[in-house]
């Protein structure tokens, strides 16, 4: 009786284990087994162009297959991230958005191109991006406090750039002119290369931009710096005071972000391998330093979480947008 009661019981365990192996499709077990490419929908030398450089060589090493840099650029990120969204939902052609791509340019933009939450599959917050007021040296001001008199002396007078209408570059400073009650005119570029160049030259007048980029400039004399726009003065800055204690504006606030996603349809367990993969490599001392560096704060989490977090940010900015007229045809 006991030996036909475990045949029994090891049929029914046989029978379970091959039915779980039936979710995985071949392709899903075998993944990856070609190269990747991730796109970066922004020209190189911005933030998220410097973090992919950053992790490309060991997310190959982790997933084993090589993967591929491309910038695919315009459009505010739109269109490298309509390409990932109409792309294959087969695990090689991935996203590396920012907060523009995913939840920003939804408030901004009437026609969107594709959804961020119906067309891509979230895989994992990468990191956050640390953002700083700077102003080239001619501007008359030596803190923020300085900076919004004067802005309200010279309604009109002043300028900012960002790297295109919908950015979070363009959103900081929205929302900054919303607190402080300034008129300060919008240079939008198409990137942040050239972005840079005209804020050194001095044919822009201020930014608000990521920290490892901009502290560059300002350690080199070329940049002055107003302000971390951070909810607390960043670890790596300790004497530079955050825009909303040097302005007086309490509770202003911006901490922009990347994050990785695939076209909508992708496998759950190949999303589950990405996101591993990314987890595992951020946590390595190494590369937390590297992106530190670049003033970036590494970032961890499921795809679920990620999912979460990108629709408070579209309900969040597309408040914003609505609140300050930053629409766009």
């Amino acid at each position: 009786m006991w030996t036909h009661r475990s045949r029994i019981a090891r049929l029914v365990l046989a029978g379970c284990a091959a039915a779980a192996c039936a979710t995985l499709s071949p392709a899903s077990a075998a993944y990856p087994e070609k190269p990747i490419r991730l796109v970066v929908p922004f020209p190189p030398g911005g933030a998220v162009d410097g973090y992919a450089r950053i992790v490309q060589p060991a997310l190959s090493r982790e997933l084993g297959q090589t993967v591929v840099v491309e910038n695919r650029t315009g459009a505010s990120g739109m269109i490298g991230s309509e390409a990932v969204a109409r792309a294959p939902a087969d695990g090689y052609t991935l996203l590396l958005g920012n907060i523009a791509t995913f939840a920003i340019n939804v408030g901004i933009y009437k026609k969107m191109p594709y959804d961020p939450i119906r067309d891509l599959a979230p895989i994992a917050k990468t990191v956050a991006v640390n953002y700083v007021l700077v102003v080239n040296p001619k501007v008359p001001a030596r803190n923020a406090a300085e900076l919004v008199a004067y802005a309200k002396a010279h309604p009109g007078k002043l300028t900012y750039g960002s790297s295109g209408s919908g950015s979070a570059q363009h959103m900081a400073a929205e929302l900054f002119k919303a607190r402080t009650g300034t008129q300060i005119l919008h240079i939008p570029y198409k990137g942040t290369g050239e972005l840079i160049a005209d804020l050194l030259a001095g044919h822009v007048d201020m930014i608000f931009a990521d920290q490892g980029t901009m502290m560059q400039q300002v350690s080199a004399g070329k940049l002055r710096v107003l302000g971390v726009c951070g909810p607390q003065r960043s670890a790596d800055y300790p004497d530079i005071p955050t825009v909303a204690e040097a302005a007086g504006i309490p509770g202003f606030e911006v901490v922009a972000w990347q994050g990785l996603a695939a076209p909508a349809g992708t496998s759950a367990d190949v999303v589950r391998r990405i996101n591993a993969a990314v987890n595992k490599i951020q946590a390595d001392p190494a590369i937390r330093r590297q992106i530190n560096q670049a003033g970036l704060t590494p970032d961890s989490g499921t795809p679920e979480e990620f999912r979460r977090y990108v629709e408070a940010e579209i309900g969040k900015w597309s408040k914003l947008a609505r609140d300050v007229g930053a629409t766009v045809d």
